[in-house]
């Protein structure tokens, strides 16, 4: 049995993938191989002050693909859709890349951050969430050990893309196309442990798909907790709905986004805020998240 066991760790320079890093480095039973496209960026080298080894490889790219998971115990993996590619046939190839690698060296548990097939469930394309529904398909035939991970609509969206919107002094509202059904979100920072967890307890995890959510609530209630941590400001709910987003939003992937809330409202997707905390215990709650992240809204309100 070796002292340390390897975990690979792609996209280690964004998002998900940073959460996921900063869970092992806490974990001495673990070394960390943080896998990015250019190992000499200022991200890497900052994964190698934190104690990873960074290694280069892009998923485009088979070889280098089984090269950075040569020898790892276990592998998180994610593909970015709006980053990386817009172009599902080629992020479905670069899934299928990763997991033909993953199999190929003996990965113990692959832990893959991936969507529904929105497509098959609802019958409307969404080429964001049915790339990775499709690389979850290749994933379950393929006979990896596999966990697959499905995270919620980020609180950062809040900062990004859907921000509160001033239409008077004093007066803002969320256009998120909900209407009165309940969405999910989560601290895309909370995602770490989550994975480390899950690697922790293989019998439990493995061969299933788990949904991550740190908060369910409407829209309207959303916005009723920016009122009371941005108070005076009052924000609402603009009551959008996905046609009118697809017809006024001139965001690239409008659509696409239209699309993802309408599978919000009429595909039930299985996220689990119970799980997630037993996952995490440390899960931020949204009103949590906005009071500790409160001067990053300095020039939203303002």
């Amino acid at each position: 049995m070796p002292n340390t066991w390897l975990m690979v760790v792609f996209g280690a320079t964004g998002a998900q993938g940073g959460s996921v890093v900063n869970a092992f480095l806490k974990d001495h039973a673990y070394k960390v191989r943080a896998v990015t496209r250019d190992a000499s960026s200022e991200k890497a080298e900052e994964l190698r002050a934190k104690g990873c080894e960074v290694v280069q490889a892009d998923l485009d790219d088979a070889a280098s693909v089984r090269q950075a998971v040569e020898g790892a115990y276990a592998c998180f993996g994610v593909t970015n859709f709006w980053v990386d590619t817009k172009d599902p046939p080629r992020e479905i190839q670069q899934g299928k890349n990763l997991v033909d690698a993953v199999k190929d060296a003996g990965v113990k548990h692959f832990i893959f951050s991936g969507f529904e097939y929105i497509q098959k469930i609802i019958g409307i394309e969404c080429p964001h969430f049915d790339a990775k529904g499709q690389i979850e398909e290749y994933m379950q035939e393929s006979g990896v050990p596999f966990t697959g991970i499905r995270v919620s609509f980020y609180y950062q969206n809040f900062l990004t893309y859907f921000p509160p919107r001033k239409v008077d002094e004093g007066k803002y509202v969320l256009e998120i196309p909900m209407g009165h059904s309940m969405m999910d979100a989560i601290d895309v920072n909370d995602i770490g442990e989550c994975v480390h967890s899950i690697l922790e307890k293989p019998k439990e995890y493995l061969g299933r798909f788990v949904g991550l959510s740190g908060t369910s609530m409407t829209v309207s209630h959303y916005a009723d907790v920016f009122s009371k941590v941005f108070a005076p400001n009052q924000v609402t709910d603009a009551k959008m709905t996905t046609d009118a987003m697809m017809k006024k939003s001139r965001r690239i992937g409008a659509i696409d986004l239209a699309v993802m809330f309408e599978f919000f409202k009429r595909g039930h997707p299985d996220r689990d805020s119970v799980l997630t905390r037993k996952l995490n215990p440390k899960t931020s709650s949204f009103e949590a998240w906005l009071k500790a992240n409160k001067e990053k809204f300095n020039d939203v309100f303002r």
